[in-house]
């Protein structure tokens, strides 16, 4: 069965609609009942030039990512000047507090712009096939979130099926049942864990992270929230502390696409490997800056990730 993956993130079309506007040079067919979608977007079936990402875009992500690193190298200068035993302790002290308080401002700065920078105007989407097979769903906060790492315009997905309610169902022992009700809830009880991520496109292999451990999946909001102040931690830490395992694509055309959030042990390739459209790099895991297992996929414009800027996507199914 041939299924539509929404829009992202614009107004969609129908996956019929889609395929005949690609296959018809541009030309819109009416359709009756259906509003006519925006005509001033074009789509972007294969690599797209560096330089259609808006400058404000690009300026901010490579402004955001300087301003963590260096903020974080100036903290930790700050922390180890005063803990060291220095023969000049005075001079020292006030060095501390010079690189402790201009790294908090740096930090500062770059957690400024990673929630208030610009998503950009843009011309074209960038389409690609979809990261999960079988009918899904877009997670409601996938791109809502900050926008550091190339996340502006992430696309996260989880299987469109039907989820028993966790109160609903027996735990064994103390830990587990208190886990629950503070709505922590085990990564092998959603139904997408597991589940296997595909290429979206014919790329080459240029980055694979993999061995950092799935956690529990956020289901209450309480839970969300604490989870939220861990994943702001680890935007200091670099792009493995909030994308967890993941795989870089380089798909040509300075277009790079990120799988993330992968199951621990999972990733089936290595870099330098060439893949094809629908083949197998992972499967689903809950690693990274994510409340609970999904496929997500993002496109962006240098595999620098802690400087990159996102790139929007249009999804389209990957038919076997």
């Amino acid at each position: 069965m041939v299924t539509a993956v929404p829009e992202i993130p614009h107004p969609s079309r129908s996956l019929l609609e889609e395929l005949a506007l690609l296959e018809g040079g541009g030309r819109e067919r009416p359709v009756a009942g259906v509003p006519r979608p925006r005509t001033d977007l074009q789509l972007v079936a294969g690599p797209a030039a560096t330089d259609a990402v808006p400058l404000a875009v690009r300026a901010c992500a490579r402004v955001r990512g300087a301003a963590s690193a260096t903020g974080l190298v100036l903290v930790v200068t700050g922390v180890a000047l005063h803990l060291l035993p220095l023969p000049w302790p005075r001079l020292a002290g006030d060095a501390a507090t010079a690189a402790g308080l201009a790294g908090v401002a740096l930090v500062g700065l770059a957690s400024l712009l990673s929630v208030l920078a610009p998503r950009g105007r843009w011309s074209a989407l960038q389409v690609m096939g979809s990261p999960l097979a079988g009918r899904s769903v877009e997670v409601d906060d996938s791109s809502a979130g900050p926008a550091a790492y190339g996340r502006a315009h992430a696309v996260g997905l989880v299987l469109d099926v039907a989820v028993p309610d966790p109160a609903a169902v027996p735990v064994p022992g103390r830990r587990a049942a208190l886990a629950r009700r503070l709505g922590l809830l085990p990564v092998g009880d959603a139904a997408t864990f597991g589940e296997p991520v595909l290429a979206p496109a014919d790329a080459t292999v240029v980055r694979v992270v993999d061995g950092v451990r799935d956690h529990a999946c956020r289901a209450s909001a309480p839970a969300r929230v604490l989870g939220g102040l861990l994943d702001a931690g680890r935007e200091l830490l670099g792009a493995r502390a909030v994308l967890g395992n993941h795989v870089v694509l380089d798909c040509g055309g300075g277009r790079y696409a990120v799988l993330a959030h992968l199951q621990r042990r999972s990733v089936r390739v290595s870099r330098g490997d060439r893949v094809l459209p629908g083949q197998v790099l992972g499967s689903v895991g809950c690693s990274g800056a994510v409340a609970e297992p999904q496929a997500q996929l993002l496109c962006v414009d240098t595999p620098r990730l802690r400087v990159a800027a996102g790139v929007p996507l249009r999804l389209v199914v990957q038919l076997p």
